[in-house]
């Protein structure tokens, strides 16, 4: 009889030498064509491609013995010096960096596994980024020109990506998910680093991957976590670009600024508490309200100028939080519009002393004094049964 398992090893025994026989072959190649002369660019395409065909049999070929171990190595070893090989020219590197995208689209489309699948993707994010560079400087255009293309490739991931989620709602579909609108993300910062210093265009490129961002949140399927999350990037995105354009514009008005991120901020607050019943006030709209308040009141206190339409602006604003805080039973809008009340009306005090006559103000203090004294008691009252309102609110 036969020896068992000697079937199978007749059926598969040419798989191992073949292996085996893979590297020297595949670098005794190149070699050769180098040692005949062939003319630029035959070798580095050469080994160009036997890396890309090695990497695609290890993600595409069923699961052998000792597949993964030798193609693997073997592919990433030649692709990076044909690659390398191929960028002494625009049109070489145009070439390598397109096969790469394809190759790895292939692997994203058909891998074996959804590993296997995610690094393709992630792999076609990385190429078609480097080739949306080199295209746009081959065509002789600026770096910051390059950030709109690569802004163009950030928002095509962005929106593929609910294509792409591998074993639909599983755990690895959603680590795959991640990973992909965390490389779109990558891509749009690296959109904005290639504007150099630009704001006009930095502005430019937030702008428009706040409005991408926002597109996407209006796609039916998403989870409210996954909204909240993508409208707080756009959101931020836009506030961004305008705080870049209002630079560029020379613009020096403090609350230039600091009112949208003021009004952003309390917005968000306010979904979140319709939203969230059990959430506090202090964190749903301190955010905010300290955004508002404290930086027009360090600019009051501090600054010597007089500035009476932002004193003005301040203690309305203040006022009103006050006013709208007691009428919600919100703890941090009444505390932190009090907190800009007090040094703000100790401000226009300080600042009134020398414009009035001295008596004015100690007739005054005369008067509050007696009427504290007359009534000492009923204030302290008063006093307690506030502080314990206050402790009460949300």
């Amino acid at each position: 009889g036969t020896a068992p398992g000697r079937g199978a090893a007749s059926s598969g025994g040419w798989w191992f030498p073949a292996l085996a026989a893979s590297p020297f072959v595949a670098v005794a190649l190149p070699v050769l064509l180098a040692a005949a002369g062939v003319p630029w660019p035959v070798v580095p395409a050469v080994v160009f491609g036997t890396g890309l065909g090695a990497l695609l049999v290890a993600a595409l070929a069923p699961p052998r013995p000792a597949l993964l171990p030798v193609a693997l190595p073997l592919g990433a070893v030649l692709v990076l010096p044909g690659l390398g090989g191929l960028l002494a020219t625009r049109a070489g590197t145009l070439v390598g960096l397109g096969a790469l995208v394809v190759a790895a689209a292939v692997a994203g489309v058909a891998g074996r596994s959804a590993g296997i699948r995610l690094a393709g993707w992630l792999a076609t994010v990385a190429a078609t980024t480097g080739f949306a560079v080199t295209a746009t400087l081959a065509a002789g255009q600026p770096v910051r020109t390059a950030a709109f293309a690569v802004l163009a490739v950030a928002a095509l991931v962005l929106h593929a990506v609910p294509l792409l989620r591998p074993n639909g709602g599983s755990r690895a579909g959603a680590i795959g998910s991640a990973a992909l609108e965390a490389a779109a993300q990558a891509a749009a910062v690296l959109a904005l680093l290639l504007t150099g210093g630009a704001l006009r265009h930095a502005a430019a490129v937030c702008v428009l991957w706040g409005v991408a961002v926002a597109v996407r949140v209006l796609r039916r399927g998403e989870s409210p976590a996954g909204r909240r999350a993508l409208a707080a990037v756009a959101g931020g995105s836009e506030l961004l670009g305008g705080w870049l354009l209002l630079a560029a514009g020379g613009v020096a008005v403090l609350e230039a600024y600091t009112a949208p991120a003021a009004a952003l901020a309390l917005a968000a607050g306010l979904v979140a508490l319709r939203t969230r019943p059990g959430l506090n006030s202090w964190l749903a709209l301190g955010p905010g309200l300290a955004a508002a308040l404290l930086p027009s009141l360090v600019s009051v206190v501090a600054a010597s100028d007089p500035q009476p339409w932002r004193r003005l602006a301040l203690g309305v604003v203040a006022l009103a939080a006050v006013l709208a805080g007691a009428a919600r039973r919100w703890q941090a809008p009444v505390v932190l519009g009090a907190a800009a009340l007090v040094p703000l009306a100790l401000h226009e005090l300080a600042r009134g002393w020398d414009l009035l006559p001295r008596w004015i103000f100690l007739g005054l203090g005369g008067l509050a004094l007696i009427g504290l004294a007359a009534t000492y008691e009923r204030r302290r009252r008063d006093l307690a049964r506030l502080r314990a309102l206050v402790g009460r609110m949300g």
